[in-house]
């Protein structure tokens, strides 16, 4: 870790900060809509889509504008506005104000992400997977530490929940502002007068047979797309643990029971790391490593569908997901950032990063129509057979792709 550079050190606490910040409010805002504010819960899950819905047009629109002005104008824009809106609950309780307030801050808060990674690979090119996977283990930790104070906070009250976390954003806001400041270009040295003549004869020599070969490269779209539709597919399995599977649980095991798997899942994300990497060292391709974290994904569920009435079965059903995830998550990006053109690496990391938010948009609503309709053994079997897909995505990535992966 002493070849990280100090960037990605400052860029992983600010993941630590803004996901912190937004965990006070994940675990909370079905149980505010529907004790608090007494709406139904199918409300309350439409209001959750529409947040989602913000928030994957506000991943697009966060890289596209990290192309246009640079990482440090889109946090603090994101930042200022993200606070400014989660703070209006803290002080007004009124339904369509709340609802309005929740797409705009799912629009607005999604802004940051897609900047951050963005200039994670701008700045540290060479690190691979691991720059992504330094920003994840960092994003992970905000996640624990958020759930457990919000938790704590709301308790209290749910105003003081909503104030606590746009507090946090504007500690991001001022780390952001101190700190964080995007790569200058590298100024050309002066030369002395005769040597600039000389080279300005010889351009006009060179410049057509230079200019194709410095053009940049379109978008690669068919290994691009291909793990944009792996990724969505993914995260609709992986939720599945959230919604239906959780479900499940909660007919024969207590919530603290279930809370401990997600629990040892973030231990096992932080203490796996050394196995993590000799698995990376091991399997050096970022194809390999797919393939890996979907076989992983794809023991779980076998797991699951062979014997589902043991505690033991879920705890061990939950160290291969997240093993599997501590290989998917971080490598989608890092492949999508090694496929981009520099100047659209931002819209890239946005556009992949709303295929993350759309697979949690619909995971519930597919897992919740499969557990109603047929049963959670049929449910298992689907999200097994549905692992195709992802393993199809990536072979079409591994044949397409443009640059060596490494």
């Amino acid at each position: 870790m002493r070849t990280y550079p100090k960037i990605l050190w400052l860029l992983a606490a600010g993941c630590f900060l803004n996901i912190g910040g937004l965990s006070f409010l994940w675990p909370l805002n079905s149980i505010y809509i529907h004790e608090h504010m007494g709406r139904p819960l199918t409300v309350a899950g439409l209001v959750l889509l529409l947040h989602s819905a913000g928030a994957s047009i506000g991943q697009l629109t966060g890289g596209m504008l990290y192309d246009r002005f640079g990482a440090r104008p889109v946090l603090l824009t994101g930042l200022i506005c993200s606070a400014s809106l989660i703070a209006i609950p803290g002080f007004v309780e009124n339904w369509p104000l709340y609802v309005t307030v929740m797409f705009l801050f799912g629009f607005t808060a999604s802004l940051v992400s897609p900047a951050m990674f963005a200039l994670a690979a701008k700045v540290w090119p060479e690190g691979g997977r691991r720059a992504f996977n330094f920003l994840y283990v960092a994003n992970n930790l905000g996640v624990a530490a958020g759930t457990a104070i919000g938790g704590i906070v709301a308790a209290h009250s749910f105003h003081l929940a909503f104030l606590s976390a746009a507090g946090t954003m504007v500690v991001f806001l001022c780390f952001v502002f101190v700190f964080i400041r995007d790569p200058k270009p590298i100024r050309e040295r002066e030369v002395p007068q005769a040597l600039a003549e000389q080279a300005a004869t010889s351009e006009l020599d060179t410049v057509n047979a230079t200019d194709s070969s410095t053009r940049e490269p379109a978008i690669p779209w068919l290994p691009i797309a291909s793990l944009f539709t792996g990724c969505v597919v993914l995260w609709i399995i992986y939720v599945q643990w959230q919604s239906s599977i959780a479900v499940t649980m909660q007919e024969n095991y207590s919530l603290a029971e279930y809370s401990r798997l997600w629990t040892l899942n973030g231990l096992v994300i932080f203490l796996g790391q050394p196995l993590i990497a000799a698995i990376a060292r091991w399997c050096k391709s970022l194809s390999s490593q797919l393939f890996l974290g979907v076989a992983l994904f794809f023991l779980c569920y076998v797991l699951l569908l062979t014997n589902h009435d043991r505690y033991a079965v879920f705890v061990a059903g939950m160290v291969l997901l997240t093993l599997g995830e501590m290989l998917l998550w971080p490598v989608i990006p890092a492949a999508v950032a090694q496929l981009s053109p520099p100047s659209r690496i931002g819209f890239l990391q946005g556009f992949i990063g709303s295929g993350a938010t759309v697979g949690r948009m619909l995971g519930p609503l597919c897992g919740g129509l499969l557990f109603d309709y047929t049963s959670f053994q049929v449910l298992l079997a689907t999200m097994t057979a549905l692992l195709t897909v992802p393993v199809l995505c990536f072979l079409v990535y591994t044949r397409t792709r443009t640059r060596t992966t490494t």
